[in-house]
């Protein structure tokens, strides 16, 4: 078993516990909520798998190098963000003895649908023969762009014949927002990073850094400003707004599914009057019952009226036999 196995193993077995554990905390005591789509367990293991090969310039491997403590930080602030970083969404970086958990851009756009109500988000990139043109309205200050027009030639130049990118983005509600940046804009953002924008992904591909670029600034606003609603609704993320139709028919389905019976129903006393609790249903019930046996009642003393009257029937003489044989059938006979 190498090191880097050994070490994994130690970080499998204490820190994944701790992390974990944490988490249960938190959410036990109500002090976390994590999307429901998202599972905790799912992205810690699979941050295991990105994790083991993660190294930094020098050929030191983050689980050898790294202390225990900033690795659990930054496995619990991955589970936080509802990010995974088998996905690209965050990275695992080391600086120095320290593991960071540094957001992508495919991260902050799942954030921004997630919390920001943005439906889609698509950037390009604008180059010096480009015919671009955008306005802006003066009562949202929203910007539009109105003229984009490229050519197979202009897309063609290199680093220096980009002159910015915007990304637009569409909302749940079916409004627009664009966001544009100038060349100028975009370096300055690059100079706040490590790499300066002198990595070799800002070198070779530029186009594409300026567009995330565009993204992740468009998106920012949006997750900032956001609430934690979405996380309170134990349904969708995708409606969190019930309507008036929504509950009319959650309450035609779901209500009186259940007969509420009271074996001894009792009466209340209310400032001098006598107030029966009894249910609607029962009184109703109790009515029907009196009625029947009203009938019932109602249909004996009819039975006894319309009685067949008696009739008097004499008793049958039983026949004599005289002394001479003679069977005496009585008078008349």
């Amino acid at each position: 078993m190498t090191k880097v196995t050994k070490k994994l193993s130690v970080v499998k077995k204490n820190i994944s516990s701790q992390v974990l554990a944490k988490i249960n905390i938190l959410q036990q005591s109500g002090e976390m909520r994590l999307p429901k789509d998202y599972s905790a367990e799912n992205a810690l293991k699979s941050a295991y798998l990105v994790l083991v090969e993660t190294k930094n310039k020098a050929g030191q491997y983050a689980l050898e190098h790294c202390t225990q403590e900033s690795i659990a930080n930054a496995l619990l602030k991955m589970v936080v963000l509802g990010l995974s970083v088998f996905k690209k969404q965050v990275n695992l970086i080391m600086y120095g003895d320290k593991l960071s958990c540094d957001m992508e851009y495919s991260g902050t756009i799942l954030l921004a649908k997630r919390y920001g109500k943005l439906k889609e988000v698509n950037a390009v990139t604008i180059y010096s023969k480009d015919e671009f043109e955008f306005e802006i309205d003066i009562k949202t200050g929203r910007k539009k762009v109105i003229k984009h027009n490229q050519t197979l030639e202009s897309l063609g130049g290199g680093k220096n014949d980009i002159k910015g990118a915007y990304a637009v983005m569409e909302f749940e509600d079916g409004t627009f927002d664009t966001e544009i940046m100038s060349m100028a804009q975009i370096q300055t953002s690059w100079g706040m990073g490590g790499a300066k924008g002198n990595s070799k992904a800002h070198n070779i591909f530029t186009d594409q850094m300026c567009e995330k670029t565009a993204i992740n600034r468009g998106c920012k606003l949006l997750i900032r400003g956001s609430d934690d609603n979405v996380l309170f609704y134990a349904g969708s993320d995708t409606k969190k707004d019930v309507t008036k139709a929504d509950m009319e028919h959650a309450i035609d389905t779901e209500s009186n599914q259940e007969e509420i019976g009271l074996d001894n129903p009792q009466t209340i006393d209310v400032e001098g009057k006598t107030v029966d609790d009894t249910p609607e249903v029962a009184k109703v019930e109790k009515v029907e019952k009196v009625e029947k046996v009203e009938k019932v009642e109602n249909l004996g003393e009819i039975e006894k009226k319309q009685k067949a009257p008696t009739l008097d029937v004499q008793p049958v003489r039983q026949p004599v036999v005289d002394k001479d044989g003679q069977v005496d059938l009585g008078p008349g006979f």
